[in-house]
């Protein structure tokens, strides 16, 4: 395993942006850290299996130059134009199975024509990161159904680019990728990719399909019964469904899933994990955050009880995902006191993360069916503290893997079967499974009712918040 970090850079005024050329680097970085181990351990590698984040919008030429910085997926500058579009949102989630959102790819370009027409007249291609990466290493513009399922852009029932979609968001559908469906080869590494990597030319490379779908994958999702609680810097949970199903409310999404011929169903809480980390740099003045300090906030929210004594947390930190897509909501500690301590903020986070997630839980059991076990994974979830809170608040048994990267895995699982190392998906989930144990965390009846109450009154906080004479008054 090799990682590099490459964090964003966030904006007050709700900008996010990353530099592709740096996420280019950081991923020969990480491809020639592999090759090295490989080579020492005497590995051959077969392919690239590539999963990633979804939704960010990258302009590039037709010389394949970048154009403009990467608006990431986490970007709150197209709000309003969200806003102003909002009539379109049944024509919209009718087709694509998501609202329109400041979080997908199609108003980001939208913005780029209207706001930045100097770049908009020499972009050639508009990628997301996954087509980014794709290019770096093959020269091809290429992207999976998976992805492009995340745009706005894509119909669900043909799983091909909607013509009347494009011209709702004026964007000319040569300036997409060519799609294909997710566990395709979408070419061989290139000659200058392999000179700076160290790993072999033409070697195949699979677009596994997008970093959610491939934890689903990862974590063996392939019936209704079981569905996956992911959380990173932002949480997901996630069910399976046979065929598109699409929400009366609108509130949750529905995307190609990365197993042939599926779907997933899917809720958002935008930040989750990234909180942790603020948490950790800013109240806690942690330097190490990928081990010692998140394990001292760890113990001492153990210490705390169920409740974490009063404090509440809504985890809008960057507006407000699953059900309400509502990009103005803000996150809040309430019920703060002089006797509130770090350890009561830091339980308070998780439990406001998993009560956010409880309610996806709920709504994504409406539309696929009863769930008996939800399967989680994530940086958070190496906190055994979380997930015994996700047990609690779930109320039902939790299950990790002791392999905790489950979007690798699942990128493994599409790799084994694109180039005949496995037969199925199951049979490569067998194989990726048979030597990692697992720990199933139960849930504990005595805090339901401290969980229960909590719930009702971060929805009633989170309603007040949102009422319109509220947000007049404080903007």
């Amino acid at each position: 395993m090799a990682q590099r970090d490459n964090v964003p850079l966030f904006f007050d005024d709700g900008r996010v942006e990353q530099d592709p050329l740096a996420c280019q680097a950081r991923v020969l970085e990480v491809l020639t850290a592999c090759a090295e181990v490989a080579k020492a351990k005497g590995i051959e590698p077969l392919c690239l299996a590539i999963a990633a984040q979804r939704s960010s919008v990258i302009a590039v030429d037709r010389q394949g130059q970048c154009l403009h910085p990467a608006i990431m997926w986490q970007d709150r500058r197209t709000a309003e134009l969200a806003q102003e579009m909002d009539a379109f949102n049944p024509l919209v989630y009718g087709k694509t199975g998501l609202r329109i959102s400041p979080v997908f790819s199609a108003v980001k370009m939208t913005w780029l024509r209207r706001k930045r027409p100097e770049v908009w007249r020499q972009t050639h291609k508009l990628l997301g990161i996954q087509d980014w990466i794709i290019y770096s290493l093959t020269g091809a513009f290429v992207t999976d159904q998976s992805f492009g399922s995340r745009t706005n852009l894509l119909n669900l029932q043909t799983r091909q680019w909607d013509p009347e979609l494009l011209h709702l968001f004026e964007v000319e559908p040569a300036m997409l990728c060519d799609l294909v469906a997710p566990g395709s080869v979408v070419g061989g590494l290139s000659a200058s990719a392999a000179s700076a990597t160290g790993l072999m030319a033409g070697m195949p490379v699979v677009s596994a399909g997008g970093d959610q779908q491939c934890a689903a994958l990862g974590l063996g999702l392939f019936s209704g019964e079981r569905a996956v609680s992911n959380t990173g810097t932002g949480s997901y949970l996630i069910g399976h469904a046979a065929q598109p199903v699409f929400d009366p409310a609108m509130g949750l999404a529905c995307n190609v899933s990365a197993v042939p011929g599926a779907y997933i169903v899917e809720a958002a809480v935008l930040t989750s994990g990234t909180i942790y980390r603020w948490f950790n740099e800013s109240v806690c003045r942690g330097t190490d955050a990928a081990g010692a300090a998140f394990e001292a906030i760890n113990a001492e929210a153990a210490l705390v009880p169920a409740g974490a004594n009063g404090l509440l947390l809504l985890p809008h930190f960057k507006g407000c995902g699953s059900p309400y897509w509502d990009p103005q909501a803000k996150g809040v500690f309430f019920n703060v006191s002089l006797s509130t301590s770090r350890g009561d903020m830091a339980r308070a986070i998780l439990e406001g993360i998993a009560i956010e997630m409880k309610a996806s839980l709920e709504r994504v059991e409406q539309l696929c069916g009863a769930v008996k076990s939800v399967s989680v994974s994530g940086g958070l979830t190496k906190s055994d503290l979380f997930n015994q809170i996700q047990s609690d608040i779930f109320e039902r048994p939790v299950v990790r893997f002791a392999n905790n990267e489950a979007t690798s895995g699942g990128a493994w699982m599409a790799g084994a079967v694109a180039i005949g190392l496995e037969s199925s998906y199951p049979a490569a989930f067998a194989r990726l499974t048979e030597r990692s144990s697992s720990i199933a965390y139960q849930s504990n009846p005595d805090t339901h009712a401290v969980y229960a109450r909590k719930r009702q009154h971060s929805q009633a906080l989170y309603q007040a918040l949102a009422a319109p004479g509220f947000r007049a008054a404080i903007e």
